[in-house]
């Protein structure tokens, strides 16, 4: 009997995920668009302004970085990685955040991309990133020369951060990105307490990774995007999970409530729950545009890295610094 109910309960949130997604990109919704104040009324609204400002003010500080590489070697190979970090030393409050690129990208092309050193540049993070194999990522099944020769990347990340993050001093999320997400993925599959949270941008896992302990976790898409199918019946979701099945299944993993709260910013509707287990967080960022590009302007509005620098550090949605 609890299977049944299990199972009812995640065609609901499916089916609530889809409906809702879809009125949102096409504007028909006009009660869908008081959720924004909903989510203000959670403050008052001098605690509102004040956040603006400190927004504000974060946004304007600007200092100098320094980019090293370092290298490891894991499973006989060399392995190296770039950190991009303020001069002088950040608090222990400051996060590190891994980026795990797309397949044949440079770090430099994912930095130009990806804008997550707006971060460091502003005072506020470190940015890691790791090099793939021959700009690949082993997920298992997928991708390129890194899962031909079988490499292990789940070795190589695991030394990776306890290199960065010693005794798991300081946060530190993970940003995955179309190859790099379904890397990602199967670190939450498969060893999920690495990280203390996850963001995967246009990406799903590989066939068996399944999450099966509750994780803080944002999915990123686009209903266009032609690699990654966002509900079913969309081209490859016969292959692959479509995003909206992907959250339902993620939403039963974290045992998040049914109720959601659900925003509205420039092009991207995000679809977020609190309160699931072991404390997690779920998240849905939904883009109504762009391909399979990773979210920035002027294509998607607000970028990427703003929606995931929200998410992780439990913020408002702030303008990119810089």
């Amino acid at each position: 009997m609890k299977k049944v109910v299990g199972l009812v309960a995640a065609a609901v949130v499916v089916l609530g995920i889809v409906a809702f997604a879809s009125v949102r990109v096409i504007g028909a919704d006009r009660a869908s668009a008081s959720a924004a104040p909903a989510v203000a009324a959670q403050g008052t609204a001098a605690a509102s302004a004040k956040a603006a400002a400190s927004a504000k003010a974060a946004t304007s500080v600007k200092v100098a970085t320094s980019t090293k590489t370092y290298s490891l070697t894991v499973g006989g190979l060399k392995r190296s990685y770039e950190v991009i970090a303020p001069v002088t030393a950040l608090p222990k409050s400051a996060p590190v955040i891994v980026m795990l690129s797309g397949i044949r990208s440079t770090i430099k092309q994912e930095i130009s991309r990806d804008r997550l050193v707006n971060y460091a540049a502003a005072d506020q993070a470190e940015i890691v990133y790791p090099v793939g194999f021959d700009e690949s990522w082993n997920a298992i099944g997928c991708c390129g020369k890194a899962a031909a020769e079988k490499v292990n990347d789940l070795a190589f990340l695991k030394a990776l951060v306890a290199t960065v993050n010693p005794e798991h001093a300081r946060p530190i999320y993970v940003v995955g990105y179309s190859n790099g997400t379904r890397m990602a993925y199967r670190v939450a599959c498969d060893d999920p307490d690495l990280f203390d949270g996850y963001a995967m941008v246009k990406g799903l896992p590989t066939a068996g990774c399944a999450i099966r302990k509750p994780v803080t976790i944002m999915q990123m898409a686009s209903v266009d995007d032609p690699e990654v199918p966002y509900k079913p019946g969309d081209k490859g979701s016969t292959k692959q999970v479509p995003v909206t099945t992907l959250a339902a299944r993620l939403h039963a993993a974290d045992g998040c409530p049914a109720k959601r709260t659900v925003t509205q910013s420039g092009t991207v509707t995000l679809t977020t729950w609190s309160g699931c287990a072991d404390g997690t967080r779920l998240a849905l960022a939904v883009w109504a545009g762009g391909v399979h590009s990773f979210p920035r302007p002027p294509a998607s509005v607000p970028a990427a890295a703003q929606v995931l620098w929200s998410f992780f550090t439990k913020t408002p949605l702030a303008p990119l610094p810089g």
